[in-house]
């Protein structure tokens, strides 16, 4: 700012010096030329009368009455020459040379009378008019460079503390009122901005409050349900309840990480480290969490992952990325749910896709936008853009491989591991299928409430 400030004024004040010192600087060497005219022109009348006033005697000239005059002058060397009727010449003075300055005047006897000036003494006389009008502009250009670096710094620091508090603002160091700089622009921006830190300070510190009071009433019910279950599972005898205790335990578990996660959300999404996370054990998880509901909306979850595959990522967000896909089929989709993991010793793919009708291809360019929701009017199109941002959080990408049929891809890095050449079907928990699923591909699992339970 300071740098073009002092450039902007300083390439005004040339501009100024030029566009006026030139037409003055010309105007005054004509000045200058035309008092070296008059002053020759002075001479020249002294000559005509001393020249009438000889001839009219009858008297001769002399180059004597010539020389005469031309000694009387001290500050400037002249050459007068004067041609009578007669046709004779007399001349005084050193010979002008070329081009010199010339007046000339008819006298009363029919004298011809020259004074000549020579060009030397015209460019000694103009020289020290030159160097006034350089020192002039000079001078213009000093005092505009002056003006110019006053005027810079006089906006520049206004603009410099500006931005440091901006600076201060940003990391929540701001203190101290605003000094008023003189320059009312700059005063304006710094009272709105003073004013919107104290409105984004006022909002974090509600949400702040919000989040740690939401994290204390959604712990405690959470603790006194987990306990409950833990009761349940000491205490039934019968395995189903005992393993659909187990499973609910390990849904309140991840639940409570996912409300810790998103309690410390600004904070883990910058200083997440990724760690090894085994997929077969999250998809696992999840196939027994989505199972029931996939049971009851008569659908089949498959879920198809190599023995050994390791990933670098997080589990609390990985999960619930593939819980995000998994439910948007089940809520969006029809028919098989496949997920199914392909891996390289770089990168691994979990790869989500139902049977259903696809993605309209104008919703698919936009699929990952908050507020973009599919068919489902209760959906509040967030999903899938939080879990693209947890993946990518880790170092992966969430895209969308094809819209017909629906088949979201979540890329991985590979993580060093022994990996099965062919994936495994998760089985059920259960151990039971129904007698009309003997048609179904080999390894395909369809998860159902044990037949005791009511």
């Amino acid at each position: 700012m300071r740098q073009r400030v002092l450039q902007a004024t300083i390439i005004t004040v040339v501009l100024a010096v030029l566009l006026l010192g030139i037409p003055l600087g010309w105007s005054w060497m004509q000045l200058a030329k035309q008092r070296l005219s008059d002053e020759a022109s002075d001479i020249l009348d002294d000559v005509r009368v001393a020249t009438d006033a000889r001839l009219s005697e009858g008297r001769p000239l002399e180059e004597a009455l010539l020389q005469r005059i031309v000694d009387e002058q001290t500050d400037l060397n002249i050459a007068i020459s004067v041609t009578t009727r007669d046709g004779d010449t007399i001349t005084a003075g050193d010979p002008p040379g070329d081009d010199p300055l010339e007046v000339r005047v008819g006298g009363s006897e029919q004298q011809d009378i020259v004074v000549s000036v020579p060009q030397s003494d015209v460019r000694a006389h103009t020289a020290s008019d030159w160097v006034i009008i350089v020192v002039a502009g000079l001078s213009a250009l000093s005092v505009g460079a002056s003006v110019a670096l006053w005027q810079a710094q006089r906006i520049s620091m206004p603009l410099a503390r500006l931005n440091r508090r901006a600076e201060e603002m940003g990391s929540g160091r701001a203190r101290g009122p605003w000094n008023p700089s003189g320059i009312a622009e700059i005063d304006d921006v710094a009272e709105e901005l003073i004013r919107s830190g104290a409105m984004l300070t006022d909002r974090l510190e509600a949400e702040s409050q919000l989040a740690s009071n939401a994290s204390h009433q959604l712990r405690t019910p959470l603790t006194a349900l987990s306990m409950r279950l833990d009761e349940i599972l000491a205490t039934s005898s019968e395995e189903w309840v005992r393993e659909e205790a187990r499973i609910s335990l390990e849904q309140i578990d991840r639940l409570t990480e996912v409300v810790h996660d998103l309690i410390n959300a600004p904070r883990s999404s910058q200083n997440r480290t990724p760690g090894v996370v085994e997929l077969r054990s999250v998809l696992t998880q999840q196939s027994e969490e989505w199972s029931p509901a996939y049971r009851r909306a008569h659908r089949e979850l498959r879920i198809q992952v190599p023995s050994s595959a390791a990933v670098w990522g997080s589990t609390g967000p990985l999960t619930q990325v593939v819980a995000t896909l998994i439910e948007n089929a089940l809520m969006h989709g029809e028919g098989r749910t496949t997920v199914k993991v392909r891996r390289n010793e770089h990168s691994t793919v979990v790869e989500v896709t139902d049977e259903g009708g696809g993605i309209d291809p104008e919703l698919g360019a936009r699929i990952f936008e908050r507020s973009i929701s599919g068919r489902s009017s209760s959906g509040t199109g967030v999903g899938l853009a939080l879990a693209r941002t947890l993946v990518e959080d880790d170092g992966g990408r969430l895209e969308l491989l094809t819209e017909t049929p629906a088949t979201f891809g979540v890329f991985l890095i590979s993580a060093p591991g022994e990996d099965d050449a062919d994936p495994e079907t998760v089985e059920d928990p259960s151990g039971e299928q129904d007698d009309d699923l003997e048609n179904l591909p080999q390894g395909s699992v369809v998860r159902r409430r044990p037949r005791s339970r009511t």
